[in-house]
């Protein structure tokens, strides 16, 4: 990490009168900001989803994930144009603990490791049974 810069996350939740293409337009013009200032890590697309009271007379948005590191006044300017911006209905900037995000990504790795090491055990076992299938067919 760079000095003089956190990691983030922001929420985006856009109007569904914009449809599935607007919506994704308009956070991939958000993101194309983002990057401009500071380093797009993933983008998560949650999807249609209902919201528990109506916001602005609608009653469903699309709700998207973007984690990003910047500096922290880059944050403010986002959150500027996320109100002047139409479309936008609701939107949430989350400063990350880098010390989470670190658990986060070991946890992946060992969870990983473990897929692959069940995925090699099974094999083993598979070579394992192939090898004493044709033996027990020659002794019969």
């Amino acid at each position: 990490m760079a000095d003089g810069k956190n990691l983030y996350e922001t929420v985006i939740v856009t109007s569904a009168k914009l449809g599935e293409e607007g919506s994704a337009a308009l956070v991939e013009r958000f993101k194309a900001l983002i990057a401009e200032h500071g380093t797009v890590q993933s983008v998560d697309d949650w999807g249609k989803r209902r919201f528990a009271y109506p916001i602005q007379k609608q009653t469903e948005g699309y709700y998207t994930l973007i984690n990003f590191e910047s500096t922290p006044d880059f944050t403010a300017e986002l959150d500027r144009r996320y109100q002047i911006t139409d479309g936008i209905l609701r939107t949430l900037i989350v400063k990350r603990d880098p010390r989470h995000v670190m658990a986060i990504e070991k946890a992946k790795k060992a969870q990983a490791q473990k897929a692959e090491e069940a995925n090699n055990i099974d094999v083993e076992a598979i070579a394992a049974e192939a090898v004493e299938a044709p033996a027990q067919e020659t002794a019969e």
